[in-house]
């Protein structure tokens, strides 16, 4: 049966659109470890267009990953939905978001990302004519407005013109990532309308996960960003809430199989390796003589030195 997203059971746990972040390897580590939904980075519709080929990369999944929702984002309705309809057709997602969500200045100076809620009428035109182009599942990820909370009458436009799901991010542009997410504004959203909406922000462990579904009772679910960065555990966590400790030889085994997946997508082990680096940071700390190992970790080339690092860990 093909996704619906009116289809999806309470609750859901997903795998935030994180750019550079959530390719295939770390995106396919997290659905192993229990993510019920996985989204790719967010994709310029311009690049689908003009260069689909080194950006159908970036999406590129496995079958096992499914369901994926491929997230792009732009300024013109019509490319919107034209990359909508090349990426359904190369990759057949399950679905597609639109993200005016983002606060990175390069994103919304080019009046693209969350830049466009500081025009709701020009955002709803946009959103609209995607949905005119494209007939798949059509989901949109959001802010709670520009400046200040003022993007509850847009979410209703939004389910009007018929996108399936909305997911918030509990904060507004300017706030970038600081502060707290409101997450009784993202509940207040939710009873608004009837369409599925999820709650993002400031999920760092399985048990705030839980506390938000608990909590807030009118959302689909949560999308976890920051907090599955070296700790795809995080969903096997919550699909088992009984304290889950992870072992060395755990930690060592999630390090080498996602640097081997890297490789393997990249089809270039030091190029792998440098993609890797970041990932290294995040999983190696809270451990004895973690800042050194990370340290060493931030220069390796090749998988035979990661190995050599990995070994010096202390069991």
């Amino acid at each position: 049966m093909a996704f619906e997203w009116s289809r999806v059971e309470k609750p859901v746990f997903i795998l935030a659109p994180m750019a550079n972040i959530t390719t295939q390897p770390f995106r396919s580590m997290c659905k192993e470890m229990g993510a019920d939904i996985v989204f790719t980075p967010m994709l310029s519709s311009n690049a689908i267009v003009y260069n689909p080929d080194e950006t159908y990369k970036i999406a590129e999944f496995l079958p096992t990953e499914q369901p994926v929702i491929v997230q792009i984002f732009g300024y013109d309705g019509d490319i919107m939905a034209k990359a909508a309809n090349m990426i359904d057709k190369k990759l057949h997602p399950a679905g597609i978001d639109i993200n005016l969500g983002c606060p990175a200045p390069k994103i919304t100076g080019n009046e693209c990302g969350s830049g466009l809620l500081r025009d709701y009428d020009k955002a709803l035109s946009i959103v609209k004519r995607v949905r005119e182009g494209f007939a798949g599942q059509l989901s949109v990820k959001l802010r709670l407005g520009w400046r200040e909370y003022d993007v509850k009458h847009f979410v209703k436009q939004l389910e009007q013109i018929g996108i399936d799901a909305i997911t918030i991010h509990g904060r507004t542009t300017k706030q970038g990532y600081s502060g707290k997410a409101d997450w009784t504004k993202i509940e207040e959203i939710a009873r608004s309308v009837s369409i599925p909406v999820i709650g993002n922000g400031d999920i760092i462990t399985a048990e705030e996960a839980w506390a938000r579904i608990k909590e807030y009772p009118d959302l689909l679910g949560v999308m976890i960003g920051r907090g599955s960065l070296g700790n795809p555990w995080i969903f096997q966590r919550i699909n088992h809430p009984k304290d889950l400790q992870v072992s060395i030889i755990e930690l060592k085994r999630v390090i080498l199989e996602q640097t081997r997946r890297t490789i393997d997508y990249l089809g270039d082990e030091e190029k792998a390796m440098r993609e890797m680096r970041k990932h290294y940071g995040w999983y190696l700390k809270d451990f004895a003589g973690a800042k050194q190992i990370r340290t060493r970790a931030m220069t390796v080339n090749t998988l035979d030195e990661l190995k050599a690092i990995l070994d010096d860990i202390k069991k």
